[in-house]
């Protein structure tokens, strides 16, 4: 079996899960990537490249019985709008063409998407609550637009070419031990500094976002959240519970990649899941709240409150 991203944080889970199962895994990594030491051991074939190269993928896939595609550019790891396009859909291009072309007793492709395809950005709401299957995709970004197309990529391979496609939205998704790193993807919603960080106009490498870049420069609402909090911090760590202007705490939905990895075994398992698409993600929403006092309680840091317009509590 092939696992694309097979070092990430749901890669390395899932990568280890098959291998429990008895299956051998072909694992497709990023060149030097510290986190291949996590999938490391019998059953595993390393191979180390990028979706970008045909050739690779190529040789990754040849012969597979099933692939699950995890590979690709993250909003949370600071990957720019011309990288979405080139590793989310000339990546999975490349990927189907192989899997088409050298993997005829292939029996699953399960794709990676997000639920970035169903938001149109900024505060805009959901058309309907829970974000079910059914929700128009209605991406507000070039990342979600790019993992819509990689949905009907798959989707035209598997009615042109029979390649046999399921689509599988994850919702945010972290291993246990981001939520105690500020410096994480997840540092930005749960600690004052890294909030600052996210917040600061410019392009620093590897900083996470708390809203999206504009080529006009920095928004109002950005610029009083920022402040807002600059005021806050005297230097030291804390917990930061983030409020909407009205005091509501943030509600988010998160995730534990072992659970998304569980999930995604799932589908290997069910022929009727060809040609499907699966939201993966947590059972329930959870408050700012809850998360920061549970996180104050293990660590001891203290917790500061803000309301800020770039907060959202729905």
């Amino acid at each position: 079996m092939l696992v694309t991203g097979a070092a990430g944080r749901i890669g390395a889970n899932l990568t280890r899960a098959l291998v429990r199962r008895g299956h051998r895994v072909r694992a497709l990594v990023l060149p030097n990537d510290p986190r291949t030491a996590l999938i490391a051991g019998a059953n595993v074939e390393v191979i180390e490249g990028r979706l970008e190269d045909r050739a690779v993928v190529e040789h990754a896939a040849t012969d597979v019985d099933a692939v699950y595609h995890l590979g690709a550019a993250l909003t949370s790891r600071g990957n720019t709008d011309e990288e979405f396009f080139e590793y989310n859909l000339r990546g999975t291009f490349n990927l189907l063409m192989a899997v088409r072309q050298h993997a005829p007793s292939c029996q699953r492709v399960a794709y990676a998407s997000s639920d970035a395809v169903y938001w149109s950005g900024g505060t805009a709401p959901a058309c309907f609550l829970p974000v079910e299957e059914s929700h128009p995709r209605l991406p507000g970004t070039v990342y979600g637009a790019s993992k819509l197309g990689g949905e009907e990529l798959c989707l035209t391979f598997w009615r042109g070419f029979g390649v046999p496609a399921t689509i599988l939205p994850f919702g945010a998704t972290a291993d246990a031990t981001e939520i105690l790193d500020p410096s994480s993807a997840f540092g930005p919603f749960l600690y004052l500094r890294s909030a600052i960080r996210a917040l600061t106009p410019g392009r620093e490498a590897g900083v996470v976002r708390l809203a999206r870049d504009d080529p006009r420069g920095p928004s109002e609402d950005q610029l009083q959240a920022l402040a807002t909090l600059q005021a806050l911090d005297d230097g030291s760590q804390k917990l930061l519970l983030q409020q909407d202007l009205e005091g509501r705490p943030v509600v988010r939905q998160l995730g534990d990649a072992r659970d998304v990895a569980e999930g995604i075994l799932a589908v290997l398992e069910r022929p009727a899941a060809v040609g499907e698409a699966f939201n993966i993600g947590a059972p329930a929403p959870f408050s700012a709240d809850e998360i920061v006092h549970y996180v104050a309680n293990k660590t001891g840091l203290p917790v500061v409150s803000a309301r800020l317009a770039t907060a959202r509590s729905s």
